[in-house]
């Protein structure tokens, strides 16, 4: 009896100690572009038990443009109407929580950073990274992957981080054009609800349960 009990105690102390662990949100590690014409917003995050992808087609051939010599803003968004999601959706992203799936994910993410242009053909810049993450279902969809429809919404991902953006600009006298932007980005993200909750709150009542059980057997 105390050999099993202990056994359940252990359990429960590590069950609990690795929930504590995220309790402040997950460690989560990132890539974002924009631009060059390929794409209109890829991105992929990725911490313990979350995976976030997205690689849209074509794209903007630019996303700004800076004055040489003054401070530019070189904030920008990755924004995805979920209403107009394409008919083709299925395999341009996914996402996953835990053992949930997201055939859809729409995010509403923006990267802000500032800094004075020179004039060069490349510029890194301080980032900070912040927003949400939607992922949906799709129902409807055909075996290729077409003609689907929007389903039940599985969670909201709150991104929240910084990194350092590296900025393509195509100098033209003396303003420059920004084709686009690779970032990499570390930071911190979390859900609603908070699935670390729901472990928090049935790693309490596994511990009363068990209690009671225990009580009755001694």
């Amino acid at each position: 009896m105390k050999i099993r009990r202990g056994v359940i105690l252990a359990s429960l102390a590590c069950c609990l100690a690795s929930a504590l662990a995220f309790a402040d949100g997950i460690p989560i590690t990132g890539t974002a572009y924009e631009g060059f014409a390929t794409t209109y917003g890829d991105f992929n995050i990725t911490g313990p038990g979350l995976s976030l992808y997205q690689a849209l087609p074509f794209g903007p051939s630019f996303i700004g443009s800076c004055n040489v010599g003054g401070v530019c803003n070189f904030s920008f968004g990755l924004t995805v109407s979920g209403a107009s999601f394409c008919s083709y959706c299925l395999f341009y992203d996914s996402g996953s929580l835990g053992h949930t799936q997201a055939e859809l994910l729409v995010p509403s993410l923006t990267f802000t950073g500032s800094a004075l242009y020179t004039g060069a053909t490349s510029m890194s810049v301080p980032m900070t990274v912040s927003g949400t993450i939607v992922g949906y279902q799709l129902i409807n969809c055909s075996s290729d992957g077409t003609g689907c429809s929007l389903g039940p919404q599985v969670f909201t991902i709150h991104i929240s981080g910084k990194g350092t953006g590296q900025f393509t600009m195509t100098p033209l006298g003396a303003t420059a054009t920004i084709v686009g932007v690779s970032i990499n980005f570390t930071g911190i993200a979390t859900t609603t609800p908070e699935p670390i909750s729901l472990v928090l709150t049935g790693t309490g009542l596994a511990g009363i349960l068990i209690k009671k059980k225990l009580a009755r057997r001694v």
